[in-house]
C-alpha cells in the first residue's frame, strides 16, 4: 500500500487497498485518521517515530499491527521517505509503503520505529500494488534504499525528484477517480 503525507505528516493518499485491507475509506484515513487502525498498543509508537521523522525530515522504519476491518490486528512495516521541492528544497512531506509482514499478531513482535533510512521489506500477497503508478512507487522505494549499499550518493536526488512526481502522479490519478465517480 502506498501512502503521501504533506510536511505535517498528515495522510493525502492511501491507495486503493488500504480500503480493502483497513475498511477506512480515503475520506477516513486522511489527516491523521489513518492512526484510528493502528492497534492501541502501537499508536505511541507511530505517533513518536512519525512526528521525530517530520522534525529530522527523515526517512523512516515503522512495524506496528494494523486492524482489519474484522478487528484482526496483523503485522505490517512501513516507513517513508522525505520529498523536497521548489524553493530552495522545501520540505513537502513524506511517500512510503506498508507491507504486511506476518499473520500472526501473536508472533511475539514488538512495534518499533526508527529514523534514518526505509527498506521496504519484501511484497506481501495481502498488499499488492492497485496500478502500475503503485508498482513504480514499489520500486523507486526499493532503489532509495538500495543507493547507500551501493555507494551511489549521487543518484539520490534523481530517485528523490522521480519519487515526487511519481507520488505528483497518485494523487491525480486519485482526483481523477473521484472526479470519474462524481460523475456516475
Amino acid at each position: 500500500m502506498i501512502f503521501v503525507t504533506n510536511a505535517q505528516g498528515r495522510a493525502t493518499f492511501v491507495s486503493p487497498e488500504w480500503t480493502d485491507y483497513t475498511g477506512q475509506s480515503l475520506e477516513e484515513a486522511v489527516g491523521f485518521g489513518w492512526a484510528r487502525v493502528v492497534h492501541p498498543d502501537d499508536r505511541d509508537v507511530a505517533r513518536r517515530t512519525v512526528e521525530a521523522a517530520i522534525q529530522a525530515q527523515s526517512a523512516f522504519n515503522l512495524r506496528y499491527r494494523m486492524l482489519a476491518p474484522d478487528g484482526r490486528a496483523m503485522w505490517v512495516a512501513a516507513g517513508a521517505v522525505p520529498s523536497f521541492g521548489p524553493p530552495e528544497q522545501t520540505f513537502l512531506g513524506f511517500l512510503g509503503s506498508i507491507t504486511q509482514v506476518i499473520d500472526d499478531p501473536a508472533a511475539g513482535l514488538q512495534a518499533y520505529g526508527s529514523l534514518g533510512s526505509f527498506v521496504p521489506p519484501p511484497p506481501h500477497s495481502a498488499t499488492p500494488p492497485s496500478s502500475m503508478l503503485e508498482a513504480m512507487a514499489d520500486h523507486l522505494l526499493m532503489a532509495h534504499a538500495l543507493i547507500e549499499p551501493a555507494a551511489a550518493a549521487r543518484l539520490r536526488p534523481l530517485v528523490e525528484r522521480v519519487l515526487h512526481e511519481v507520488g505528483i502522479e497518485l494523487a491525480r490519478a486519485e482526483q481523477s477517480g473521484e472526479a470519474r465517480a462524481a460523475m456516475h
